[in-house]
């Protein structure tokens, strides 16, 4: 599907409102506990009667979960133990790293978790790489449960996520590949918010670690496939490929220094809120493609909807079943407007994170500083004290490349799509209040497609007056009252 967007593009946000079916401003954390996740509240995933595993459990289904689901990936799995909203449970107990060897089990009957430590010298399925790991172990949980019982298998790899280690056969795929150099790769962006306009231009060296960063996401996505290929495989094995529905997605979009911003998702633009979406199964035209705009809250409601179950008065999202089916649409017309937003809840520069290369090759091939050779700099003057990072005002004149900001980054977005209209409306509010609003952007995506032309300045007080209050109706939707 071309027009699927998340609502929140970083990880635990999105993926609690894949689960929940809920917008992140009906599923903000009220407190610092350990179900706040990136400001979302993670307790609807593992709910029994409200997040998409309990409710098709509930409903008769064998669930079973195997890999990353949230980043506090702890809290969630004590939701499934405590509220019995999984039938079986089957990860590493760090889910970012690829080469994890201690693996949490959980399995309905037995009520609670125990610990699986693999031999690394002799790894069971012949290698401790964390994608092959999952899928053997959903193929093994499958035998168990494919039969006249419906079941639903989640698998969530980590790749392509940092450090997007590739598998050791597939570390040399791709030598040439390069992130895309788009018209707003590397490129000035005096009229956007502030963190975005200070950054400086990336010199070569930012350049390496950002190829290199493209061709380990693609290397770690070999895997991906391989795993899919091998899933289609075991599903036509068991006979119930034919009446089983097939969805594969992603989080977030990403961006590999598209208007200087370093290896980053958690941004209102199409690089970060567009995602790829295809399911096929029983109905659904192979090749067919539903007109209209999706997103990750959509999702709950839809599988609900393609099982016969009811869909809970908690969820904000609708079902797009009858377009997948070819059926008449429903009562109320679809939606052209989708909300997204952002909640920052820190400030990072372009180091945050590890990026996976061969030894030595920071420093022989991207020449990085010799403070931390195998790390992407923070600055042009390579790795310096975070503290001397201080966010201005001026364009390009900052001391270091930053990917996120309390101050700057926190946003919501009404993203249009309709005959006359393909637009992007921004509100920026550091108190996520939107009662006064720090920054406006706005943007013609048909005319400017990369996002370069900030046209807010130039529209009407009556176009401004008219997005706001369009915004803010949406903001404060709850269940069947969202478009």
């Amino acid at each position: 599907m071309t027009n699927f967007f998340v609502t929140t593009p970083i990880c635990c946000p999105s993926r609690a409102e894949f689960f929940s079916g809920r917008y992140l401003s009906n599923l903000l954390a009220t407190n610092e506990g350990p179900e706040n996740c990136m400001q979302a509240n993670t307790s609807w995933v593992g709910s029994a009667n409200n997040g998409m595993f309990g409710i098709l459990k509930n409903a008769g289904y064998e669930v079973g979960v195997f890999g990353k689901v949230t980043n506090n990936q702890g809290a969630v799995y004590a939701d499934f133990t405590k509220y019995k909203s999984v039938s079986y449970y089957d990860s590493p107990v760090k889910f970012d790293d690829y080469y994890c060897l201690d693996y949490v089990h959980y399995k309905e009957g037995n009520g609670s978790e125990w610990s699986e430590t693999i031999d690394k010298a002799h790894p069971v399925y012949g290698t401790p790489y964390q994608t092959p790991q999952l899928g053997n172990r959903s193929f093994e949980w499958l035998d168990t449960v494919a039969g006249p019982k419906p079941f639903f298998l989640y698998i969530g790899s980590h790749a392509p996520h940092y450090p997007a280690a590739p598998a050791p056969w597939y570390e040399n795929a791709w030598p040439e590949l390069r992130a895309p150099r788009t018209p707003n790769y590397n490129a000035s962006s005096p009229d956007k918010t502030a963190h975005i306009r200070q950054n400086p231009p990336m010199d070569d060296r930012i350049a390496c670690w950002e190829d290199e960063h493209m061709r380990d996401r693609w290397r770690a996505l070999l895997s991906v496939d391989d795993l899919v290929r091998d899933l289609t495989q075991k599903l036509r094995d068991l006979k119930v490929m034919d009446n089983t529905y097939f969805i594969y997605t992603s989080d977030h979009g990403y961006k590999l220094g598209q208007w200087r911003i370093p290896t980053s998702k958690q941004h209102p633009y199409e690089t970060d809120i567009r995602i790829p979406f295809m399911i096929r199964g029983p109905g659904i035209q192979a090749g067919s493609e539903p007109a209209g705009m999706y997103g990750n809250v959509d999702l709950l409601p839809t599988m609900l909807d393609l099982a016969g179950i009811a869909v809970p008065d908690t969820v904000d999202g609708r079902s797009f079943a009858p377009a997948l089916l070819g059926e008449v649409q429903e009562r109320r017309a679809w939606r052209t407007e989708f909300l997204v937003s952002y909640f920052s809840g820190n400030t990072i520069y372009s180091d945050h994170s590890t990026i996976w290369a061969p030894k030595h090759f920071g420093r022989d091939i991207c020449r990085s500083s010799k403070v931390k050779p195998d790390k992407v700099p923070n600055s042009p003057k390579g790795h310096i004290d975070h503290k001397l990072c201080k966010e201005v005002n001026e364009t390009g004149a900052g001391a270091c490349y930053m990917v996120d900001s309390q101050a700057s980054n926190t946003w919501r977005a009404l993203r249009t799509l309709n005959a006359t209209h393909n637009t992007q409306y921004i509100e920026y509010d550091a108190e996520f209040t939107f009662d006064k609003v720090d920054f406006h952007e706005y943007y013609d995506i048909t005319a400017d497609p990369y996002q370069m032309r900030n046209l807010y300045p130039s529209l009407s007080d009556e176009n401004k007056a008219s997005l706001h209050q369009a915004i803010s109706k949406y903001w404060a939707c709850q269940g069947a009252t969202c478009p």
